[in-house]
């Protein structure tokens, strides 16, 4: 498990390392390959902002204190889980061809691209599942892009997905397994956060052990 950078670390330093500049530079190829990939804008106000938010959350978070898997992996893993019915259902309900078309008035996506882009996707989500457990910190961007794209992004936009595309509430492909993920969205995200409040807790019992210190002298 990587440690913990304090405040005694010289930030500038750390994020020189490769912890910081490997998942730093798959961003900026993130960011190329979906705004490539977008048909329309379905991509660039969704995948984009979400992988440079993944970025943030994880140099905020992972990169300084790994979290403990047994806090985060189970819930992952059955996030990850969950997302194999929520392909299956978006791929039997024709998900890629209505989001692009009725959301952003865009041309629908292949099908095989549609298919090449998810099993990419939980291919390295798998691999996320090993770092966690490994306590490997550069992999922890795609754990970070999964909980806010795959998680809670979902679970948030495609209840709202039919109303961006009719005007009205109701049912748009990957409904019903989205649903699942507003549980479990906010459960991934505090357990991958917490380590910042234990960090937070460290520095002031620190404090607490230096004053205690001083006054013994």
């Amino acid at each position: 498990m990587g440690v913990r950078i304090n405040e005694s670390q010289d930030l500038t330093a750390a994020l020189r390392t490769r912890e910081a500049i490997l998942p730093g530079v798959m961003t900026l190829v993130l960011v190329a390959t979906f705004t490539y990939l977008s048909p329309g804008l379905s991509l660039i106000v969704t995948f984009v902002p979400a992988i440079i938010l993944a970025y943030v959350c994880y140099l905020l978070t992972s990169f300084q204190q790994m979290p403990e898997p047994g806090r985060v992996l189970p819930i992952y893993l059955v996030a990850f889980g969950v997302q194999f019915l929520h392909f299956a259902e978006e791929f039997t309900t024709g998900f890629y061809t209505r989001w692009p078309v009725e959301v952003f008035n865009a041309a629908p996506f292949e099908l095989s691209t549609f298919v090449q882009i998810n099993m990419i996707s939980y291919a390295a989500f798998a691999l996320g599942a090993i770092a966690i457990y490994r306590g490997i910190k550069g992999p922890m961007l795609i754990v970070w892009f999964f909980t806010l794209m795959g998680v809670i992004g979902n679970g948030i936009l495609h209840p709202l997905y039919p109303v961006l595309a009719t005007g009205e509430f109701g049912y748009f492909p990957g409904l019903y397994t989205s649903v699942i993920y507003l549980v479990l969205g906010p459960l991934l995200f505090s357990r991958l956060w917490e380590v910042r409040r234990d960090s937070g807790s460290g520095h002031e019992h620190d404090a607490e052990i230096s004053n205690k210190s001083g006054s013994n002298q």
